[in-house]
C-alpha cells in the first residue's frame, strides 16, 4: 500500500524540520582601529633597504638589520588592529519584514520626509528658473522628480539602518546579541560607509542569493 504524504505522521515530521531551520546567514567582520592602516603605511615608508646575511653570519660581525625598530613598531599597530575587529552574523530578512520597515519609517519619519519632498521641491524650481523653463507642465514635473529623490534619499537611508539593526548581531561574551538601531547609527558614524558597506551587503546576500551546498562525499 502506497503510504499517505498527507498523514499526521508527515505532517509532523515536516514540522519538525521547520521547527529546526533557520534563515541563510553569513558572517562579517569589522574593524574598530583601520586608521591605524595609515601609520602602518607611514612607517613602511622609512624601511631600509636590507639584505639579511646568511645565518651566522651575525655572530661574527656581520651588519644588523636597521629597520628593527620599525618592524617592532609595526608589529604593535597591527595587532591593534586586529585586537579591534568585531565579528557580525547576519541573517537574511524577508520581503514582507522589508515592507513592514518601509511602513513603519513613513509613520515615524513622516515630518522629514515632508521636509525632504518640500526641499526637492525648492530645488527643482530653482533649477528650473536658471534653465528658463517656464512651461507650468514642465516646471511642476521637475519639482515632483526632484521631491521624490529626496524623500528616497530619506526613507533609502532610514531602510539601510533598520535593515542592518534587524538583521545583525554582534558576538558578546559567546553569544550573538542584538544591535539597536541607535547602536547601527552610531557605527556608521564612526566606522563609516565603507565597512557598514560589507554588512549591508550580508544582508542582500543572505536574503537574495541562494547558497550552493556541496553534497559530502561520505
Amino acid at each position: 500500500m502506497t503510504e499517505n504524504q498527507n498523514t499526521p505522521t508527515a505532517e509532523l515530521d515536516f514540522d519538525e524540520w521547520l521547527a529546526g531551520g533557520e534563515r541563510t546567514t553569513h558572517h562579517v567582520t569589522l574593524f574598530g582601529r583601520l586608521d591605524l592602516l595609515a601609520d602602518i603605511e607611514e612607517l613602511e615608508k622609512q624601511r631600509i633597504p636590507y639584505q639579511a646575511p646568511p645565518e651566522g653570519d651575525e655572530a661574527l660581525g656581520g651588519e644588523t638589520d636597521p629597520n628593527t625598530e620599525l618592524d617592532a613598531k609595526i608589529a604593535v599597530l597591527e595587532a591593534q588592529v586586529y585586537a579591534s575587529k568585531r565579528e557580525f552574523r547576519v541573517s537574511a530578512i524577508t520581503g514582507n519584514e522589508e515592507l513592514d520597515l518601509l511602513d513603519q519609517i513613513r509613520k515615524d519619519l513622516a515630518k522629514e520626509i515632508e521636509a525632504a519632498a518640500a526641499e526637492g521641491r525648492r530645488e527643482a524650481k530653482t533649477t528650473a528658473k536658471l534653465m528658463d523653463i517656464t512651461a507650468p507642465a514642465d516646471i511642476n514635473a521637475l519639482a515632483r522628480t526632484g521631491a521624490n529623490e529626496k524623500t528616497n534619499e530619506v526613507v533609502s537611508r532610514e531602510l539601510r539602518v533598520r535593515k542592518i539593526a534587524m538583521a545583525a548581531k554582534t558576538r558578546i561574551k559567546g553569544d550573538w546579541a542584538p544591535i539597536s538601531r541607535d547602536q547601527v547609527e552610531r557605527m556608521l558614524t564612526v566606522l563609516g560607509d565603507a565597512q557598514m558597506g560589507l554588512i549591508a551587503d550580508a544582508v542582500i546576500a543572505s536574503s537574495d542569493d541562494v547558497p550552493l551546498v556541496t553534497v559530502p562525499k561520505s
